[in-house]
């Protein structure tokens, strides 16, 4: 294994090595620590230290490119590397790089996710935290968090989409269909026996 070239990206902040015939990108640190020269054949140790720190590059600036456009959650990055073929060693690094420059933070994406879902999109609490939960969140962040949805505001939500369903027909047929209704947008049932006594008492 023969080091060919040795360049720099501007763009990446990274050492540029062609090692026989194959691009590396390895930190200036790295570099310097392992003295790389040109021409220079390279023992086993010094190239396995330069393929781990090309996998972690590589994998780091894919995900930087991805949250640039839409916030991710630390399972969902983990996934999305995992599923790209990088070992697990080097997707925890990721993740725990992300986390100490606040790239990315779970609690405050739940926050988010939340409040967008619930005020913007009229989701119930039970849509809310069955997709949270496809995000990796864990059920006790998800609880504690859910606690922002007022359950009078979660009342309101459910007899909107009530009064929209049964437009003006209280019939015990259309009772039935609104409850399906608000049972398949994910209402709990304690709130949609309420909405139910109100329009259909």
């Amino acid at each position: 294994m023969i080091v060919e070239e040795i360049g720099f990206s501007d763009k990446y902040n990274l050492c540029r090595l062609k090692v026989s015939g194959e691009l590396f990108y390895i930190s200036y640190d790295l570099f310097n620590d392992l003295d790389i020269k040109k021409e220079e054949e390279l023992d086993f140790d010094v190239f396995s230290k330069i393929q781990a720190d090309n996998s972690y590059n590589r994998a780091k600036n894919y995900i930087l490119n991805r949250i640039s456009y839409a916030n991710k959650t630390s399972f969902e990055i983990g996934k999305i590397l995992m599923d790209k073929g990088y070992e697990a060693d080097v997707t925890d690094k990721v993740v725990d790089f992300l986390t100490s420059y606040n790239l990315i933070d779970d609690e405050s994406f739940v926050r988010g996710f939340i409040a967008d879902k619930s005020s913007i999109n009229g989701w119930p609490k039970n849509k809310i935290r069955y997709k949270l939960k496809l995000k990796g969140i864990p059920d006790s962040l998800i609880d504690e968090n859910l606690t922002l949805i007022d359950d009078d505001r979660e009342y309101e939500k459910a007899l909107y989409f009530a009064e929209k369903k049964a437009r003006g027909d209280y019939s015990f047929k259309m009772k039935n269909k609104v409850y399906r209704h608000l049972a398949g947008k994910g209402f709990d049932f304690d709130v949609i026996g309420r909405v139910m006594g109100e329009l259909f008492s």
